[in-house]
């Protein structure tokens, strides 16, 4: 009597291909702040904002240090 196949990988590439391999989600989609302690949420809010604007200052600097050197 042949032996039985223990194991194959056939099609299995095809299949997990079929729909898209699809990479984690970004961290930002799966934290929920529902239920945590407000003034902390707040703060981190308003710390976000602060690093935006601070972020754009930097940026509007940077390009008109590349302007004058570059004109």
């Amino acid at each position: 009597m042949a032996k039985s196949k223990n194991h194959t990988n056939h099609n299995q590439s095809v299949k997990n291909h079929k729909n898209g391999i699809k990479g984690p989600l970004p961290l930002y989609k799966n934290n929920s702040a529902r239920g945590s302690w407000l003034p902390a949420l707040v703060n981190a809010r308003r710390v976000r904002k602060s690093n935006q604007k601070a972020a754009k200052a930097a940026r509007r600097e940077r390009l008109a240090a590349h302007k004058a050197k570059h004109a």
